[in-house]
């Protein structure tokens, strides 16, 4: 153990390591905080790069990339009420309101320092459970994987909007959607209306800018042309205070143990493969809404709500490197192409990695801790001159926005088909806020509704068409009652609440 220690030490104690691993958090959190152009897109365009480095340089740099992202999409969901990321949409619900009250510094200080401490935690469990928690996942199948997702589906849907009648309406919307292009067993395609573009399905992220970005500039423009109706010219600004707007040392000790849980919640939820970062952080921002002193805060700009958030996403990143390093399966698409970068290496990760390439793997844990010190650094940076976009005009700034939105919804795929699919689903994500549908709660839907499809076909496919093997698995089964009991608690709560009002 120590000897490979000190392997590691020898590894990493290069001013290449720690020039790449701030390159790649630099590049991270630019691309992070742009609409489109997420962490996953910032691995995807700088992987051919990390050739013609070494294998801890190289890791290095992807590693930050996926850091730095991850917490750069948090900033345009504070400033813009726009998520650079997916991850980041939990944070819009209290990092925009808060930023409306003159508090952008604090809200943004609130969700680096709980991205840095949840990703410092989740590392360790990567470091420390690596192996036991591998063997654990790996009696994970896919009946276990259909009811995690079905779970998350229900408790998103019931609890993480007021009225749980639209939430339902949301993810049947999400769901549905997500049954566009060629059915996996089938080969048939479904809904597609002789689009071939259609055929491999709806892309998700073409998706995700025009239901919350474009939305947001058509949003926009209503306010600005309603104001001028009514003689003022000006469309709303996101106020700055004149008063230090600083997250404090009690703030942050009273958002300790909210990161605490949701860095659980995150690990857990990072260790088994497939469910990733957005979940990570929905269910951390519902558990902490649910044990916070003050619900009624949230969606108001709590800062618990953007510490669970934050936390919740970033908690994911080191536990869904377990199944990466220990079995070679990638936990999530960013895994995924850190695993390709693994193989650029000549690096095969497996159950022997562990044993043969000791000091690498060990030195590979450091570079985590060293992102995360660049990200604190970094996202400090970022902090103080990201305050100054408050000052750009409204219409100029959602001109830009539209910009980009286009931009990256054709660079995700490298087609024009994605633009024209980001403008039909912003003028639908307009027309769903008016109804007053949640946005996030479909996206999740979508994002899990291939997923659950897969898992329910290869469950039926394995036992035959038999339906009882849901209940006939230890697993399976737990989180068959957990849906149940989480539905009917939270029905039960709106009951006594709506009939107190008519008291």
């Amino acid at each position: 153990m120590l000897e490979n220690l000190m392997g590691a030490l020898d590894l990493v104690l290069c001013w290449e390591n720690f020039f790449w691993a701030f390159v790649g958090v630099f590049c991270g959190a630019i691309m992070g905080a742009i609409p489109g152009l997420t962490d996953t897109m910032a691995i995807v365009l700088l992987l051919p790069f990390t050739y013609y480095l070494g294998p801890i340089p190289g890791i290095a740099m992807l590693m930050g990339l996926s850091k730095g992202g991850n917490f750069g999409g948090s900033l345009p969901a504070i400033l813009f009420n726009i998520p650079g990321t997916p991850q980041a949409m939990c944070t819009t619900f209290d990092g925009h309101p808060l930023a409306m009250q003159g508090k952008s510094g604090k809200a943004m200080q609130t969700a680096l320092f709980s991205s840095v401490t949840a990703d410092d935690l989740s590392d360790l469990v990567l470091i420390f459970l690596a192996a036991p928690v591998a063997a654990v996942a790996l009696h994970i199948g896919p009946p276990e994987y259909s009811m995690v997702v079905l779970f998350s589906l229900v408790v998103i849907s019931v609890a993480a909007t007021a009225d749980p009648l639209r939430g339902l309406l949301s993810t049947a919307l999400g769901l549905l959607l997500a049954t566009v292009g060629t059915d996996p067993e089938y080969g048939t395609l479904r809904f597609t209306f002789g689009i071939i573009e259609l055929s491999d399905g709806i892309s998700l992220m073409p998706m995700v800018i025009g239901l919350l970005a474009f939305s947001e500039v058509l949003l926009q423009a209503e306010n600005y042309f309603r104001q001028r109706l009514n003689g003022k010219g000006a469309m709303q600004q996101v106020p700055v205070s004149s008063d230090p707007d600083d997250m404090t040392g009690k703030e942050f000790k009273m958002c300790l143990p909210t990161i605490g849980r949701s860095t659980v919640i995150g690990s857990i939820v990072g260790i088994v493969p497939g469910i990733g970062t957005t979940v990570g952080a929905y269910l951390s921002y519902l558990w902490a809404r649910r044990k916070s002193k003050t619900p009624e805060k949230f969606g108001k700009g709590a800062l618990e709500g953007i510490a669970a958030s934050e936390a919740g996403n970033n908690a994911v990143n080191g536990p869904n490197l377990v199944p990466l390093v220990t079995l070679g399966i990638p936990g999530n698409l960013a895994a995924a192409l850190i695993l390709g970068g693994f193989m650029i290496k000549g690096l095969v990760p497996g159950p022997r990695f562990m044993e043969d390439h000791a000091p690498l793997l060990y030195a590979l844990f450091a570079v985590l801790f060293i992102s995360n010190i660049f990200t604190l650094f970094v996202g400090s940076f970022f902090i103080r001159y990201a305050r100054r976009l408050t000052n750009i005009p409204r219409s100029a700034l959602y001109a830009c926005i539209l910009v980009f939105s286009i931009l990256g919804s054709y660079v995700y795929n490298g087609n024009v088909f994605d633009v024209w699919v980001m403008f039909c689903f912003g003028i639908f994500g307009y027309i769903l806020i008016k109804m007053s549908l949640n946005l996030p709660t479909l996206i999740v839907a979508f994002f899990l509704g291939e997923l659950l499809e897969e898992k329910v076909r290869q469950t039926l496919l394995i036992s035959n068409g038999d339906w009882t093997v849901f209940f006939t698995r230890p697993l399976a089964l737990l989180f068959i009652v957990l849906t149940v009991v989480v539905t009917y608690l939270y029905i039960a709560k709106i009951k006594k609440a709506a009939s107190r009002v008519v008291e």
